[in-house]
């Protein structure tokens, strides 16, 4: 117990606190990049890479404290995640500098870009790869559940969604209106702990996670058939499939690729996945003559915020290998943006 005493006392809780950091920042999309400007839609982006090395850091530092505070995680425990990059570089940073032994499960479809920074943290951080019939994530929770191994489980840890309730959430509304708020579905924290933040606080916000299509892999993000096999949270319960949008690969990766030109900052392909499924929602509705229930109380302009969780860097061979920068809309952002959402 002394021992778990110690690492509740690391001074790295302190100097790593996410309230004390700026997780979130908020940009309008110029008029000509938004479709529906003359309808009373404000486009905007909050853009998860402020403080911190991506929006998954602050989350994955609450996963490793959760373990040690439920006195899961002793000093010669090791610690086990699923993680498709980011969730993984976080938990192998906390670790790190604790002292702890941390191995990151990943697939074969991960950058290297992104495994090399956990490799980069030392011997005491690893890989493994599932066997066959695994997922990554069956594989974490079948280490963890050995003695001496402990994991997290992002998928499936309330600690997940809260720590976006509990840090990004209150930035975020203090910054801007939001009446819509589209995010990739990954693990189904952000969007569950963005909702349940607007619930608790009375807020008229909707929230709209937005998933690969079928076939239509992008980093950081999940179709819906991984989200149901992988997801325990009880994330049906606040978005019925219905009100789920899906976005294609190209179309993500393109438009992350022109946003560069519209924002100060440049977010990955899982931000243009959610920019995707930001403008299908708006054009449905639209579609429905419907969008007039999402206008904000306070000036009946509907505030839509698309969140982009990390920047372009660990994926930028696979931008160079998509040839965006030879394509149609190469030197400039299309007179309309939805030429481009419905590309396969």
């Amino acid at each position: 117990m002394e021992a778990n005493k110690k690492l509740l006392e690391h001074p790295f809780w302190e100097v790593s606190n996410p309230s004390q950091m700026r997780l979130v920042r908020v940009f309008e999309l110029p008029s000509y990049a938004n479709p529906f400007f003359g309808e009373g839609v404000v486009l905007k982006v909050a853009a998860g890479v402020g403080e911190v090395p991506n929006h998954k850091a602050p989350m994955a530092r609450e996963g490793i404290l959760d373990g040690i505070r439920k006195g899961l995680i002793q000093p010669d425990t090791i610690v086990v995640e699923g993680t498709s990059g980011n969730t993984g570089a976080g938990m192998a940073d906390t670790c790190n500098k604790l002292g702890l032994r941390f191995k990151a499960i990943v697939s074969n479809d991960v950058p290297s870009s992104k495994l090399d920074v956990i490799r980069a943290l030392g011997d005491d951080i690893g890989f493994g790869s599932p066997e066959k019939g695994e997922t990554t994530v069956d594989c974490a929770r079948r280490l963890g559940a050995q003695p001496g191994w402990y994991n997290p489980d992002q998928y499936a840890g309330d600690w997940n969604p809260m720590a976006h309730y509990k840090y990004m959430a209150p930035q975020l509304f203090e910054q801007t209106k939001v009446s819509v708020f589209v995010t990739p579905g990954g693990t189904m924290g952000t969007s569950i702990g963005i909702d349940r933040y607007a619930r608790n606080h009375k807020l008229s916000t909707k929230v709209v996670p937005v998933m690969c299509a079928e076939g239509q892999e992008v980093p950081a993000a999940r179709t819906l058939a991984r989200v149901k096999r992988d997801i325990l949270f009880q994330w049906e319960e606040c978005f019925p499939e219905n009100e789920i949008e899906f976005a294609t690969r190209y179309a993500s990766f393109l438009l992350s690729y022109l946003s560069w030109r519209l924002i100060p900052a440049q977010l990955g392909p899982s931000f243009g996945l959610a920019f995707v499924g930001a403008l299908k929602f708006l054009r449905k509705h639209r579609n429905a003559g419907t969008l007039d229930q999402f206008r904000h109380p306070d000036d009946g302009q509907i505030h839509v915020v698309v969140f982009g969780a990390d920047d372009y860097r660990p994926y930028i061979a696979l931008y160079l290998a998509l040839h965006l920068y030879e394509g149609k809309f190469a030197r400039g952002v299309p007179k309309d943006m939805l030429e481009v959402i419905d590309l396969a």
